[in-house]
């Protein structure tokens, strides 16, 4: 027996009672890639460099190979588990409350029947053609059990790939009521912004809670924040006050 058999068979004996955590997921999930060295160490270097499960498997391959003791070969091995993950998702989306087509009323039935069983806040994005059908959706964070975060950047970047002319945000508070936080709006703004300055129309930003769900274009927030955080509005409030 190697020297670390005995600790990989234990934390695959642990893997089947499903009591992990998320730098010990990743160790395992690394086993078949490095046979022979410490994989507990290179997890918490992945985490680290990248912040969570999420960060790591969302990763490209050169950053991927930026990591101490990531190769090509082990970035492609875990790049690849990421794409996978990545279809599995999209196609479970899909078929799951079998929507295809956004409107107001089937969404939020859908997000009802959808997001009961999520017990992380999540924070996903779907894509809508201009004949409003749903193109794709891609889960943006899943890092914590009660923060959700998302950059300007990387919607950039998903409504460029998509070329996308609708957008719809979704995320849940598993434990929480389905209202707005300060952070909630925060995370709109970005959203706003960077659909605005593509062109693409943020069409609502739903909240899920096992006690309701949270419209922001139902509730008008999301006029009031269209409003403020568009391009041409920044521009011209930016001219007004050089005028001043």
């Amino acid at each position: 027996m190697g020297l670390h058999d005995g600790h990989r068979a234990r934390m695959r004996e642990k893997l089947k009672n499903g009591n992990l955590l998320d730098h010990e997921i990743l160790e395992v999930f690394l086993f078949n890639a490095v046979p022979r060295l410490n994989t507990n160490e290179l997890a918490h270097r992945l985490l680290a460099a990248f912040g969570s499960l999420d960060g790591v498997f969302s990763a490209t391959m050169e950053q991927l190979c930026g990591v101490d003791g990531v190769g090509e070969s082990l970035a492609a091995y875990i790049y690849t588990a990421g794409c996978c993950y990545e279809k599995f998702y999209e196609a479970k989306v899909k078929t799951q409350g079998h929507i295809r087509e956004y409107t107001i009323d089937g969404f939020i039935e859908f997000v009802q029947k959808t997001y009961g069983e999520v017990d992380r806040e999540v924070l996903d994005v779907y894509a809508l053609n201009d004949k409003g059908n749903i193109l794709i959706c891609k889960r943006f964070s899943q890092d914590s059990l009660f923060n959700v975060e998302v950059s300007p950047e990387e919607i950039g970047k998903f409504l460029m790939q998509n070329q996308a002319s609708g957008l719809v945000m979704v995320h849940n508070h598993p434990f929480g009521e389905a209202v707005a936080s300060e952070s909630d709006d925060k995370v709109t703004m970005k959203c706003q912004l960077m659909c605005s300055l593509q062109n693409v129309l943020l069409c609502d930003h739903v909240i899920y809670s096992p006690n309701g769900v949270y419209s922001y274009y139902r509730s008008g927030r999301l006029k009031w924040i269209s409003e403020r955080c568009s391009v041409q509005n920044v521009l011209s409030n930016a001219m007004t006050s050089e005028d001043e």
